[in-house]
């Protein structure tokens, strides 16, 4: 499993070619918790998670994105096999 990192708004990653597995997790951290139903929708294989205080922060809810705290955030890390942050 690879966990990719966004902290940008989708829009940001269009000119990009984003190849994301459905066994792969997507975490959003700052503005990309702005797009956060985007990802959701887009990659709804995925675990898509967000940052909690970056989330609550912006005052965005999603019911399909799980919100995570800093230290699950290591956890996250620790268990995935790679990660890329965009």
């Amino acid at each position: 499993m690879i966990l990719h990192i966004f902290c940008k708004p989708l829009s940001d990653y269009v000119q990009q070619q984003l190849i994301i597995a459905q066994d792969d997790s997507i975490l959003l951290i700052s503005d990309a918790c702005y797009s956060a139903s985007h990802f959701a929708s887009q990659y709804n294989n995925c675990d898509v998670y967000a940052l909690e205080t970056d989330i609550k922060a912006r005052g965005i809810e999603h019911p399909t994105v799980k919100l995570i705290s800093d230290e699950q955030w290591v956890t996250l890390v620790v268990q995935s096999e790679q990660h890329i942050t965009w």
